[in-house]
């Protein structure tokens, strides 16, 4: 191989190795829809109709962004948004924002917004498990 062909070689493969890095950070955001679940204090996930999305675990990470997101999103004080399962913790309907892993592994790479909606849009929703509460 010559030094012209070795030179491009390497930088073809790091090329190749900086776009696949990358990958994470170039994913654009999508929202999903479920049962928003806080069943305990610091526990929070998802579930849509595909995986059960971790957001934040007790004594464990809290997903990027979510510590960020502002009261609003929390807004789930009225009955036909919060299904109380223990104590002031539940479950209700929301949406979240932000860029997700793979299904299979349910985790979540950025969370950017939270939105609370009416339990009745996830019990419409044919594609949802039942809430678990």
């Amino acid at each position: 191989m010559t030094m012209t062909a070795a030179f491009w070689s390497r930088r073809l493969g790091l090329g190749l190795v900086l776009a696949l890095l990358a990958q994470p950070v170039l994913a654009k955001d999508v929202t999903r829809c479920g049962w928003y679940a806080n069943p305990t204090p610091g526990n929070h996930w998802l579930t849509d109709a595909d995986t059960t999305w971790d957001l934040a675990m007790q004594g464990g990470a809290s997903a990027p962004g979510w510590d960020d997101l502002p009261a609003e999103a929390f807004d789930f004080e009225s009955e036909d948004r919060w299904v109380r399962t223990n104590g002031s913790y539940g479950y209700g309907c929301a949406c979240i924002k932000g860029r997700f892993a793979s299904v299979a592994s349910g985790q979540v790479i950025r969370v950017t917004s939270m939105q609370p909606l009416p339990l009745s849009r996830c019990l419409a929703d044919p594609n949802l498990p039942e809430a678990e509460g």
